[in-house]
């Protein structure tokens, strides 16, 4: 089977699409322009995704060569603190353009793909995407967005399978940022391990063709053994 996935150089995604090439998947991965993807993917491509009006040239020899795709997996994404009274329209407009825009426009590029092969497209939300609250109140303002465009495309294309995931606190380097933000400290036991969500969401794109999963909440378990 064939995915391309996003955010592929660190976090969920990165873990995301080892798993996936692990099993013997094509993976084409989308990073940083001045990143280098990881081994073993089939290829990619480099993109600022803050610039999503570049996207579709980045993405013009993929879409090319990738007719049938089984699954697209967004899991970029960038977080910026502060209440909403000291969040500029800069930073607003960061995270709409990477968090919702370049998904979007990501998405829109692989459409034909998706629905020759009957997709998955797979949303990695957050839980601020269910609960806004500060001092990350842009960042949930754009994972509701990314929300209410994941819906709408679940609508417009019954043809392909469209699930959101959204995971609580994770141990990734973005959870630092935010426990920063916060001014509290980072405690990787605390949170849902990277390898427990990505693998939720190889299984998502797994799934048996008579199901979809649309919305999938992961929260920490405090009783776990670490």
């Amino acid at each position: 089977m064939r995915f391309v996935v996003t955010g592929v150089t660190r976090g969920i995604g990165a873990e995301v699409a080892r798993l996936l090439s692990g099993d013997g998947h094509e993976v084409w991965g989308v990073a940083r322009p001045q990143s280098e993807l990881p081994p073993g993917l089939a290829g990619g491509f480099r993109c600022d995704l803050s610039q999503p009006e570049s996207i579709a040239a980045a993405a013009s020899e993929l879409t090319a060569v990738v007719d049938r795709l089984d699954g697209l997996v967004h899991s970029a994404g960038i977080v910026r603190g502060g209440s909403l009274e000291e969040t500029t329209a800069e930073n607003l407009t960061d995270q709409f353009a990477v968090n919702v825009t370049a998904a979007a426009e990501i998405t829109r590029a692989f459409l034909p793909a998706l629905r020759a092969a009957r997709g998955t497209v797979v949303f990695v939300n957050s839980g601020s995407g269910l609960n806004a609250r500060s001092p990350l109140g842009g960042y949930g303002a754009s994972k509701f967005a990314l929300r209410g465009y994941a819906d709408a495309l679940r609508r417009e294309q019954p043809g392909i399978r469209v699930s959101s995931v959204y995971p609580g606190r994770t141990a990734t380097d973005m959870q630092r940022e935010v426990r920063t933000l916060e001014g509290a400290g980072f405690l990787a036991g605390d949170y849902l391990r990277v390898g427990t969500v990505a693998g939720v969401i190889v299984n998502t794109l797994l799934l048996s063709e008579d199901a979809v999963i649309t919305d999938l909440v992961l929260r920490p378990f405090p009783g776990s053994k670490r």
